[in-house]
């Protein structure tokens, strides 16, 4: 443990309580406080589901998991949805990858940019625009096909195929990232090595390229299908219309009734985490048989496959998707939003922004949503970064044994679905008289700061290993303070990394949907709870308009922090 760093710690705690506690004792109380606070933030909320599971009135039972059993039908389709679109994701999501990383196709460095997009769209509109596109009986598709060619019904994504194939295109975006960057950060030399010895470049694809991404695959597939089966807004827009439920649609539903079944709901909830955790085991133990080192001393550039005139093809794929996952929904939502009704026939349209200064200026929860999610995008963003910069300092700064404990735990949340972190919190602080957080804005906050901390923790861990030691503990033997080594060392050289955590953390918490959804009130309701409202409510011009305004909103705040950053590279 070096001095400095020591300085840092005791530089972290109040001066009167670090000058009577010592560097050394004031790193160890900051490494206990962080243990502390991520154990009731992380631990405690899933032993709660875990005892409510198995409580009831009379002592402890297994009938709650019984009456779980007893529907296996929804647990079928809850890994039906999770292993359909995980294949679907993974599939899409790694090819586009191959594409745009390894080939020569024509607008790549555009193509990168918008096919990260459905990161910002909700899962939520979008399932929503596609079951106005695919409902059976009144879906856009299907009333176009039987005007110009008399076929009754083309489409129905309301339905278990509906619920894989939109969930799959909402997370495309995550296998694209990880496989993307593998294989950018693929020394090219062994794939030239196959060629050199005959292998045709399909079979140097299958031996090599696609053993060589396993990790990077594996790690997508399995944070694919931790959203997918946690997901609950797709399943609710275009599952429980045709009666298919999952396990998230199922909490929903014995929540949302009098009295809520809240045994039964947690029972369900431990299902998933065992599930999860299960394959978190499974992934550690097939990626620890093999090494996967292509990475060396020797420098080397990625390799780009030159393609003839099928790299127009494959271009055009990939803007096949950009179309189905971002221009289609945006499209219907925008239509949607500026007719009177909703009607495919052109002379019945009757184009108009009343719906607009509906939702702007008489819908009464509109203001309330819009401050809240901002309240809660601000605080969470802020909050995952600060608490995931001061846990990664820790983890990646000093040698205490605790900080394995705080590297596992504080990557919890990315392996456990909202749902079920929403369903711990909801039975930890309901009956709490000390902190009386429940049906407050605060236990909203709490629950997104926890399901995103992995993001800040990551973000702040990979920046700071970029930055070598030596430069804080320059600063600290010049006599400055931690604080102020956070100022003007660590800060400044890590706030790129950071910036862009902060941004990504902002628009994710503005559009969570999964927790909020068990944990609002009408105090505190959300935008993509107001959203849902109005889907339920059947006000689908209303929703349009809210929706595009959140979309606005969206894409306005990513403008401005791409130009602030463009703006301060140039400077």
């Amino acid at each position: 443990m070096t001095a400095a760093s020591q300085g840092a710690a005791a530089g972290m705690l109040p001066r009167g309580l670090a000058a009577r506690v010592g560097p050394l004792s004031a790193e160890r109380l900051l490494v206990a406080v962080l243990v502390a606070l991520l154990t009731v933030m992380v631990i405690v909320p899933l032993v709660a589901v875990a005892m409510t599971g198995f409580n009831e009135a009379d002592g402890l039972t297994l009938r709650h998991f019984a009456d779980v059993f007893a529907r296996p039908r929804t647990i079928l389709n809850t890994l039906a949805v999770g292993v359909g679109a995980t294949a679907i994701a993974i599939t899409i999501g790694g090819a586009l990858a191959l594409i745009l990383a390894r080939t020569n196709a024509p607008g790549r460095r555009l193509l990168e940019r918008l096919v990260i997009i459905p990161l910002y769209i909700t899962p939520l509109l979008t399932a929503i625009a596609w079951s106005w596109l695919g409902s059976p009986r009144g879906g856009l598709v299907n009333m176009a096909a039987k005007n110009a060619f008399g076929i009754d019904q083309l489409i129905n994504l309301q339905s278990p195929t509906g619920v894989v194939l939109v969930t799959a295109l909402s997370y495309v975006p995550l296998p694209f990232l990880l496989i993307g960057g593998a294989l950018r950060g693929m020394d090219p030399s062994l794939e030239e090595s196959a060629r050199v010895h005959g292998a045709s470049a399909a079979r140097t694809l299958r031996v090599v390229t696609l053993p060589l991404i396993l990790p990077a695959s594996l790690g997508s597939a399995l944070l694919v299908f931790v959203q997918a089966i946690g997901l609950f807004s797709v399943p609710a827009v275009l599952g429980m219309p045709s009666d298919f439920f999952v396990a998230t649609t199922e909490i929903y539903r014995l929540l949302d009734n009098y009295p809520p079944r809240v045994g039964q709901a947690a029972a369900w909830g431990l299902v998933l985490l065992v599930l999860t955790a299960s394959l978190i085991a499974l992934q550690a133990r097939i990626l620890g048989r093999r090494s996967f080192v292509t990475i060396t001393g020797k420098a080397f550039r990625p390799r780009t496959i030159e393609l003839g005139g099928v790299r127009y093809l494959l271009a055009a794929l990939v803007w096949l998707y950009v179309a189905l996952a971002i221009v289609l929904p945006v499209l219907v939502l925008v239509w949607a939003a500026s007719i009177s009704f909703l009607t495919i026939d052109v002379h019945m349209m009757e184009w108009s922004l009343k719906h607009f200064r509906y939702i702007l200026f008489q819908y009464p929860k509109t203001y309330l949503a819009l401050q809240n999610s901002t309240l809660l995008g601000f605080g969470t963003a802020t909050l995952v970064v600060a608490l995931g910069l001061v846990v990664s300092w820790v983890v990646v700064r000093t040698k205490r044994p605790a900080r394995h404990y705080l590297d596992q735990v504080s990557m919890f949340p990315l392996s456990t679905p909202a749902m079920v972190f929403a369903l711990g919190l909801l039975w930890v602080y309901v009956g709490i008289k000390f902190l009386p957080i429940y049906g407050t804005i605060w236990i909203l906050l709490l629950s997104y700061v926890t399901h995103y901390l992995p993001f800040g923790v990551r973000s702040a861990s990979g920046a700071l290993r970029q930055l070598h030691p030596e430069l804080e503990d320059a600063a600290r033997v010049t006599g400055a303070s931690w604080s102020k080594t956070m100022r003007w060392v660590t800060f400044p050289l890590t706030r790129p990394t950071l910036a862009a955590a902060w941004t990504l953390l902002f628009i994710m918490s503005m559009q969570e949907v999964s927790s909020s959804i068990l944990l609002y009130t009408s105090r505190t309701v959300v935008l993509s709870v107001t959203v849902f409202d109005l889907w339920e409510t059947g006000n689908p011009n209303a929703l349009a308009a809210l929706a595009v305004i959140q979309l606005a909103l969206t894409f306005i705040v990513v403008a401005v922090v791409i130009r602030a950053r463009h703006r301060e590279v140039l400077s």
